[in-house]
């Protein structure tokens, strides 16, 4: 407990220096992507990273994210809370090698270098077809890859669906061996959260309920016949709990899920526990995807007034 405190202790430091209204107002007013990456330099964001090219952003974007992790790890002192919080990420680089392997390309530079694996190590596994050092569920969604491919279907959604499964499965482990209700609180808000919204996804790019059933995930708090009723008609989103509604109705789910998420954190405030660790790392996250939203505004050349009401 007392090594939690006094890690809690840094946070609270550290929490002084993310980005603040001044910093993000600066950033709407650039006209340029190469504008706004010098105001990022400026304030040492992803440890000063820079790029030749403008478009390679996400660059920035990643070390800062590394930059989180690699804090996270000495300031969650619950070892499963970590494995459950760096476990997308170990997933976004199992996806990102997967392809690449078959692609025959490299891409271990557009990998989380802070996540639990290092990209090397997985990058020449997965190119050898060995996944044993990866945990048995990661292991066995990336055999199920190469059957798959071995079969014919080489389509890349294969590498997304069995590897988003076999992440959830994965994270509802953590999140039970951590042995905190804060953390099993916020992986039922994500898979509620990744189901929902497969909804509407799937409706629009024309498939029917059988595709809605292999991609759902187990472990949510909206089970699998209520999410058939949704996608029949049989109910409506009023038919939902409040939190559930707000996710499925949201024009901006993430954003809803990211106020969601922070809500459940802050209803477990505890400066003895993890707790002011997974809040800061979430604030961390939530910064950097509205760092990347002002970015591809930017890009896009929004107008001006657009931009700042985006980060509102």
């Amino acid at each position: 407990m007392s090594e939690q405190l006094f890690a809690n202790g840094r946070i609270a430091v550290m929490s002084t220096r993310m980005l603040g209204a001044d910093k993000f107002a600066r950033l709407a007013d650039c006209a340029t992507l190469s504008e706004a990456l010098h105001v990022l330099n400026e304030v040492s964001y992803g440890a000063g990273t820079t790029v030749t090219n403008p478009n390679d952003y996400e660059k920035v974007i990643r070390a800062e994210l590394d930059i989180v992790m690699k804090d996270i790890k000495e300031l969650c002192c619950n070892a499963n809370a970590l494995r459950y919080l760096l476990c997308k990420y170990d997933y976004l680089n199992a996806k990102v090698l997967m392809k690449g392997k078959y692609m025959r390309l490299d891409v271990r530079d557009n990998c989380f270098e802070q996540a639990t694996y290092s990209p090397e190590t997985m990058r020449d596994c997965f190119n050898n077809d060995d996944y044993s050092l990866f945990g048995k569920t990661m292991a066995e969604a990336c055999d199920g890859i190469d059957a798959e491919y071995a079969n014919g279907n080489r389509s890349p959604q294969v590498i997304d669906r069995l590897l988003d499964r076999a992440c959830f499965e994965d994270m509802r482990r953590f999140a039970k061996r951590s042995h905190s209700r804060l953390i099993t609180g916020l992986c039922r808000l994500e898979i509620d959260s990744a189901n929902l919204l497969l909804i509407d996804r799937l409706k629009k790019a024309d498939y029917d309920e059988e595709k809605l059933k292999d991609w759902t995930v187990e472990g949510g708090s909206v089970n699998a016949q209520t999410l058939s009723a949704l996608w029949q008609g049989k109910i409506t989103a009023n038919d939902l709990t409040e939190q559930a509604r707000k996710i499925f109705l949201s024009s901006d789910a993430e954003k809803e899920l990211d106020a969601q998420r922070q809500a459940l954190i802050k209803a477990y405030a505890d400066p003895l526990t993890v707790q002011p660790a997974l809040e800061y790392f979430f604030k961390k996250v939530a910064e950097t995807e509205l760092v990347r939203r002002l970015l591809v505004d930017i890009k896009n050349g929004v107008d001006k007034d657009k931009i700042k009401d985006n980060l509102k």
